[in-house]
């Protein structure tokens, strides 16, 4: 699905049935997102939206939620992931529910590999969307501009094509490779080639990762010592918070996707991870983090933000406090 199919996704009238098929699970998690918003705005939809994953979830259970009256919306949202992973004749028993929606749910359907016979029945009522990921050099270099833009950035040519050339076309890996390089240069608008080369060369990761990994693991004697040669080298607090931040929503979102039950492999899908290494190091991590804690460690994590951007406090004191905070924090 293209940026421009996503935008005009958001801005019409929100269908009964969706079906979303592909490998670009960035672009799916933003057409939920968007979809979120649309029927809840800015509210907790609580009892309104539910979530359903067809490997461990009957079509019984989907069928339920989708004629369940809502609570507090107009409308209920029900979404199905996997659903590639149904047998034909689980498939076949949500063919009357799609040719004659319910008008108080909004169905939503997600699968890899397209199942053709659902994308027919929905078509019908809803409306059908093919995400892949990037394929061509022009679309990773759109990708590449769109994600920069977010994050209020923009590359020169030079800077531009070295990007590119370096990321590897799965769109989830590439976003959270942009991210680190905005976090990179936070205080720039524009990034350089320069900027590129050192951002995503694995001599400077290694100490940034080495303090968010001493962190998710618990071990505060560790994070404060790589915090010191971080910031000994120049590195400006903002950044290092971002980069802290980041890892705790990789954390809290590995904590929401059950990993017990959907494994290294799945974990690194959702969360745009390279490989299943990097993925059972994160679900080691976020079993050491209760997911209560999330919502105060978010609170820290706001409020060392706050100070950083409009006290006058030394910038590693704050830094280090927090890392105190989420010291106590932690199961």
């Amino acid at each position: 699905m293209p940026a421009d199919d996503l935008q005009t996704l958001l801005k019409g009238a929100v269908a009964p049935l969706y079906y979303f098929h592909g490998d670009n699970t960035r672009r799916i998690d933003d057409a939920l997102e968007g979809l979120k918003k649309k029927l809840f705005a800015d509210a907790e939809p609580d009892f309104d939206s539910e979530r359903f994953d067809a490997q461990s979830h009957d079509p019984a259970a989907v069928l339920m939620a989708a004629r369940t009256l809502p609570v507090c919306f107009e409308r209920r949202l029900v979404v199905v992931q996997r659903i590639d992973a149904w047998e034909d004749d689980d498939l076949a028993r949500m063919e009357p529910c799609c040719l004659k929606p319910s008008p108080s749910a909004c169905l939503v359907f997600v699968s890899a590999a397209e199942k053709k016979k659902l994308s027919g029945w929905v078509k019908k009522t809803g409306r059908v969307f093919a995400c892949a990921n990037p394929r061509w050099d022009s679309d990773v270099r759109a990708f590449v501009q769109q994600e920069l833009s977010r994050h209020g950035k923009k590359a020169g040519p030079a800077a531009l094509a070295l990007l590119c050339q370096e990321l590897d076309g799965n769109a989830r890996t590439m976003a959270g490779e942009i991210e680190k390089l905005a976090l990179y240069c936070i205080d720039r608008q524009t990034i350089e080639e320069a900027d590129v080369e050192e951002a995503l060369s694995a001599g400077h990761r290694t100490t940034i990762f080495n303090l968010v990994d001493s962190i998710g693991e618990g071990r505060l004697e560790q994070s404060l010592r790589c915090l010191k040669q971080l910031m000994d080298g120049g590195m400006p607090a903002l950044q290092v918070l971002g980069m802290i931040a980041r890892q705790f929503r990789l954390l809290a979102r590995a904590c929401e996707a059950d990993p017990g039950r959907a494994g290294a492999s799945r974990i690194r899908q959702l969360l745009g991870l390279k490989t299943d290494f990097q993925a059972q190091k994160i679900i080691k991590q976020a079993g050491r983090w209760s997911a209560a804690c999330f919502g105060s460690v978010f609170a820290e994590l706001s409020s060392a933000d706050r100070q950083l951007k409009s006290s006058r406090k030394d910038g590693r004191l704050i830094i280090e406090n927090l890392l105190l905070r989420l010291a106590g924090l932690r199961v």
